[in-house]
């Protein structure tokens, strides 16, 4: 069983930590999570003696104050959860800080924030994706906390197997939790060699696609009474982000789930994934994003499948 203890949540110090924070807490609480990281990495910790002059605890160091301020912050949204908490505060390179402290606190999942509409770019949250080795959540300013409803995108790879695999037998299976399994498809153009409609063609697809999840549902024989299979279909010109957001929004999921592969540098240089087309556009929405641990998949790899 893949379980869900120690989790790290980063910070930036901007509106967007309490909702992390509140989110944190929401899982802590319901999940029983047994730690949760708190980090700022910041690239310097020399702060101007004109700004110190403006901070409440002015006889603390930088990090001390920084880490006491976030600490109390921590401490009242977390009033009355049974889940242990510590604040990091360090001097570093962000990525580079945050992808150390994952691997030496041993973490089972990064909390990033994701902004639609406070300030900021977003793109450090996207590298610790590509880079790192653990899963990621990627939470908006404006998500509520709530775990009612899970979409999981499927494609019957390893990866989509994966990524149900965790959420049905992690602590994200709640007895009141409903899963929806999303299978985006696209009709191929080389029907016409086959002499078959394009409508013949679709119908079949979505049978194999059919058979497919029943053999699913012989892996994972918890989902017939708990979920719903949806097919939709990909256009030529459609975007599968746009799609899967789409779908998302449409059953009210309280979070999106899905499998990736874990790619080198170079790799990602040139490619895109699934993920990233789901997270161009806006939306409210946790995305969970579950990586295989220790796998790593190379330029000609990526470039292969």
């Amino acid at each position: 069983m893949t379980t869900l203890k120690r989790i790290m949540v980063g910070l930036d110090l901007t509106p967007m930590d309490d909702t992390l924070i509140r989110y944190a807490a929401f899982l802590s609480a319901e999940l029983q999570i047994d730690k949760v990281y708190f980090i700022h990495i910041v690239k310097s910790l020399d702060i101007p003696q004109e700004l110190l002059n403006d901070l409440e605890h002015q006889q603390l160091p930088p990090d001390e104050n920084l880490r006491q301020q976030i600490a109390t912050r921590v401490n009242t949204a977390f009033s009355g959860i049974n889940t242990e908490t510590e604040v990091l505060v360090e001097e570093g390179i962000p990525l580079k800080g945050l992808l150390h402290w994952s691997k030496i606190k041993q973490i089972d999942l990064m909390l990033v924030g994701r902004k639609l509409r406070l300030r900021g770019s977003g793109v450090l949250a996207q590298k610790l994706l590509r880079l790192g080795k653990t899963g990621v959540l990627f939470v908006s300013e404006t998500a509520e906390p709530h775990l009612n409803h899970i979409l999981v995108s499927i494609d019957f790879s390893e990866y989509s197997e994966m990524a149900l695999n965790r959420v049905l037998h992690s602590a994200l299976n709640r007895p009141n939790v409903k899963v929806y399994c999303l299978h985006v498809y696209e009709v191929p153009t080389g029907y016409r060699t086959l002499g078959m409609t394009y409508e013949a063609f679709e119908e079949r697809m979505r049978g194999f696609a059919q058979e497919k999840y029943d053999r699913l549902l012989s892996k994972f024989p918890e989902l017939k009474d708990r979920a719903q299979f949806i097919m939709v279909r990909q256009g030529h010109d459609d975007d599968i982000g746009a799609l899967v957001v789409m779908e998302a929004k449409r059953v009210r999921a309280d979070m999106l789930v899905i499998g990736a592969k874990g790619l080198t540098a170079a790799a990602h240089f040139v490619l895109g994934s699934v993920t990233e087309k789901i997270l161009r556009h806006d939306m409210d929405i946790p995305l969970l994003v579950f990586k295989k641990e220790k796998e790593e998949v190379g330029f000609l790899d990526a470039l292969l499948s």
